[in-house]
């Protein structure tokens, strides 16, 4: 006798969709190892040279991550450094094949390919209804394999990495949260644990790719030690040991920051002369909290010492200054993001590709009003429920949302040079939040419908025997 094969129509669809999206993105940009520098490149090739693991690699100008990367491009004789695009100035270059980084834009590419299938996937994996199954991978695929994001994997910069290692991360997070949901005691699993290992390398390598991601420690630490305080997880090693390298990491990225004067050595004197030095009364505020005469002797060695935790605490205690910064900027956050570093116009179909870019990277301050709605929502429907699957799902929303807003404001206050570029993994990161969690809410409502509609078929068929 033959068995039968059951085949999920559901899985189905999501597999053809992730191997027709990932085939697509593997021919529509063409040849992976065409490549473009930017003015920042050469600082990255050089911060790289140091030797591996020596405090140098962390502490230098540039983060261990990046330096790991461009350790492909050491060789001076068989990388010359390439020429840069410089579009500020109206010197565009087009992207061509440079001998060793060509490997390392290669390597972007995969790694973006491989990052939003498996955040697609698992998305997907947890939904409950076929529509929401079919829809998360189709909108998550078109988010990142359209030019608003896709033709940055071609740049040698660190956008690339941004947006790809904090698509895994998330997905491992998705993974992890979700599997707790559906019963505690996973925790102990031995895949659990593996799993679990996989998102803090992965989110490790994703805060030392630039200063800012530093600061989302601090979020996910609350999160994760909000946990402690539910009887199932009271005194969780795992927690407890994730928790304290994370403490770790903080330790060890603000240390090797301020050894390096990363944000003292151009950024933050970008945001004075800004911010501070054209405004008198700021100037005389600042003052009030320890800073020297800016002609005096003593500034130059205070500004490296204190300048960072001063200005932070000046934007802390005046939220008015930073509201009226951030409204006055609006269209910086509304913006396309397409790359302006090579002419992408002769890729087949572009003009095209753009515009259904446009559709899942809607350009307007809509995107922020939905997020804090939806945030609202997940919070409330948490509350009220007591679930653990609408928690989990309130807790990575969260999450997601506080990870965006700590690595966007620093971005935007911090350097006043590169704004645009710095802020746009940030912007892009509310924008896939707002997809998500709007699929999420979907498939919730189509969950409830469902169960509703089977409950009164129960009751009528009752009805009718009786």
């Amino acid at each position: 006798m033959v068995r039968k094969i059951s085949i999920d129509p559901a899985n189905t669809f999501v597999i053809a969709i992730l191997l027709l999206g990932g085939y697509f993105r593997f021919v529509a940009y063409w040849d992976f190892g065409l490549s473009v520098a930017n003015p920042e490149t050469l600082s990255y090739i050089e911060s790289s040279r140091a030797r591996i693991f020596s405090w140098d690699i962390f502490a230098g100008r540039r983060l261990f991550t990046t330096n790991l990367l461009y350790k492909l491009a050491n060789d001076a004789d068989k990388c010359p450094i390439p020429p840069y695009s410089a579009p500020a100035i109206g010197e565009e270059r087009p992207r061509e094949i440079h001998p060793c980084f060509d490997a390392i834009v290669k390597l972007q590419n995969w790694l973006a390919i491989i990052s939003w299938i498996f955040l697609a996937l698992i998305i997907s994996r947890w939904l409950n209804t076929l529509f929401a199954k079919i829809t998360a991978p189709l909108i998550i695929l078109l988010f990142a394999f359209t030019p608003q994001i896709a033709e940055w994997e071609s740049i040698l910069s660190p956008e690339s990495l941004s947006l790809s290692l904090l698509a895994a991360s998330f997905g491992f997070l998705v993974e992890l949260s979700l599997t707790l949901a559906h019963g505690k005691e996973q925790i102990g699993n031995k895949k659990f644990r593996l799993i679990l290992v996989a998102w803090f390398v992965v989110y490790s390598l994703w805060i030392f790719i630039r200063d800012v991601h530093l600061y989302t420690i601090v979020p996910t630490v609350i999160l994760i030690a909000l946990l402690l305080f539910f009887k199932s997880f009271t005194k969780s090693l795992p927690l407890i040991i994730i928790i304290s390298f994370l403490g770790g990491v903080f330790v060890l990225g603000y240390l090797s920051a301020k050894d390096g004067f990363r944000a003292t050595n151009g950024p933050l004197n970008h945001a004075f002369d800004a911010y501070i030095w054209p405004y008198p009364a700021r100037v005389e505020i600042m003052e009030q909290y320890g800073m020297p005469d800016r002609d005096s002797a003593e500034f130059k060695t205070w500004f490296g010492a204190n300048a960072t935790k001063t200005y932070a605490y000046f934007l802390a205690t005046h939220p008015r200054f930073v509201i009226s910064t951030l409204w006055n900027h609006m269209a910086e956050f509304t913006s396309d993001f397409i790359q302006p570093y090579y002419d992408a116009g002769k890729l087949p179909n572009r003009n095209s590709l753009v515009l259904i870019g446009e559709m899942v990277h809607p350009e307007t301050g809509a995107v922020f009003l939905i997020d804090s709605l939806l945030l609202l929502v997940l919070i409330f429907v948490a509350i009220k429920s007591k679930r653990a699957l609408s928690m989990a799902w309130c807790w990575l929303a969260i999450w997601l949302f506080a990870v965006a807003i700590t690595s966007l404001l620093p971005s935007f206050f911090g350097d006043v040079g590169g704004t645009h570029r710095h802020i746009f993994p940030s912007i892009e990161l509310l924008r896939l939040f707002m997809w998500v969690f709007l699929i999420q809410q979907m498939d919730a409502l189509l969950t409830m419908q469902g169960v509703e509609s089977s409950e009164k078929y129960n009751s009528h068929e009752d009805g009718l025997k009786a």
